[in-house]
């Protein structure tokens, strides 16, 4: 009987121990109830012995002790130092250092969360560095100011060891509690990192397209040396950027800079192999160096992906030109009368056109007249415009005393 009373016992604290736990069901539990559930389960452990104990009552205790401890981490009240001084507990008493538990639970989440958060701010670091590096030293412009302020803040910021001391300090001043700490710190760390992503992708190409814009227009303006600088500032941002290798190689073929500017023109085509002008530019600088026979394939390939006509042009004319040295009259004509069928106005086509004429001793009438269209169609603001017009000026003299 003596046994039954004692199972009795046993069954009745554990009610009891359910219905405290019940009053904790509660997004934040008060301090008193936690207390009550915690002298439930002290009298539980007082009754539940050797005798008492069975599977079932075993796993129903377990289940109440696991809701226990998800109201334990709930309570923000509670006073747990002070309840263990009060209730003089043994140590064995785990539910009465739930407190210590989570703590420590939370400290090594803590780890982990700073263990990825240093992970993003070395990478961080490395984007950071590279941004730096990348707009360091463009001029006093409004873009060097730019660079300056992005270098103090990713390589002297929160990412540094300094910086972190400085974000746990302003951590502490929110009074975070320990488990958000470490969360904390890594979202702070991946606002940075996304930060430093989206100034690597969007910001760095948008810089380089300015450099870019303005060195196109320091080439129509005639400061040739100026528009290679910024050009050279585009690529040097953006790598990859085939528009801006493009562009400086250009700016090179005006002052008759070759080797620079088939570099620059084979950069381009190794960013965007379908950069069309690109094929026209290099065709054109391996037919100025006696190099023909390479250049046809070039110009070729440039008409294969070439979209609009004003390419069209330029790679048939070059293609003319590239003939024309290699000695194939007929071809030359043919690849210049295309050119000249998009584009009746081009200077170049209809001054190679006259030099074939003259070579193959056609009528005075027909070289007078490619001639005179190369003459009147030639730009005289550009260097490469003035050089065709006075070799036409030259060839009409020359026409004029026969």
């Amino acid at each position: 009987m003596a046994d039954e009373a004692s199972i009795a016992t046993v069954d009745e604290d554990i009610d009891r121990y359910r219905v405290a736990l019940d009053a904790l069901d509660i997004p934040k539990p008060g301090a008193a109830a936690i207390l009550e559930a915690l002298l439930e389960r002290d009298q539980l452990a007082e009754s539940l012995d050797d005798r008492s104990r069975n599977l079932e009552r075993v796993q129903r205790v377990a289940d109440l002790d696991e809701r226990l401890r998800k109201a334990a981490a709930r309570a923000h009240d509670a006073k747990w130092a002070t309840w263990r001084q009060a209730a003089g507990t043994p140590a064995g008493r785990w539910w009465w250092h739930l407190d210590e538990a989570q703590a420590q639970a939370a400290s090594e989440r803590s780890s982990m969360w700073l263990f990825l958060a240093g992970a993003l701010m070395t990478a961080t670091l490395g984007l950071g560095a590279d941004i730096s590096l990348k707009l360091w030293g463009s001029g006093a412009g409004g873009l060097s100011v730019v660079s300056a302020i992005l270098t103090v803040v990713f390589t002297g910021g929160p990412l540094t060891t300094q910086g972190r001391d400085v974000a746990g300090w302003m951590i502490d001043r929110l009074r975070l509690p320990l488990r958000y700490r470490g969360g904390t710190m890594l979202a702070a760390a991946l606002v940075f990192f996304v930060l430093a992503l989206l100034v690597r992708v969007i910001a760095l190409p948008a810089w380089a397209r300015i450099y870019n814009d303005r060195g196109v227009e320091l080439v129509k303006a005639g400061d040739l040396a100026g528009a290679q600088r910024s050009l050279n500032r585009a690529v040097s941002i953006n790598p990859q950027y085939a528009q801006g290798y493009y562009n400086l190689g250009a700016a090179y073929l005006e002052v008759g800079d070759y080797d620079q500017a088939g570099s620059f023109f084979r950069q381009a085509l190794a960013s965007d192999r379908s950069l069309d002008l690109a094929y026209s530019g290099l065709g054109y600088v391996l037919t100025v160096q006696g190099k023909p026979e390479r250049a046809i394939p070039i110009l070729y390939s440039g008409l294969a992906v070439a979209q609009d006509d004003p390419a069209r042009v330029a790679l048939w004319t070059n293609l003319g030109q590239a003939y024309r040295d290699a000695g194939r009259l007929l071809e030359a004509e043919s690849a210049l009368n295309e050119a000249l069928a998009l584009d009746p106005h081009e200077a170049v086509a209809h001054c190679t056109l006259a030099l074939i004429a003259e070579e193959a001793e056609r009528p005075s009438d027909q070289i007078r007249l490619h001639w005179e269209s190369c003459l009147s169609y030639a730009d005289p603001t550009r260097p490469r415009g003035r050089e065709l017009a006075e070799m036409a000026r030259a060839h009409l003299r020359l026409l004029e005393e026969k």
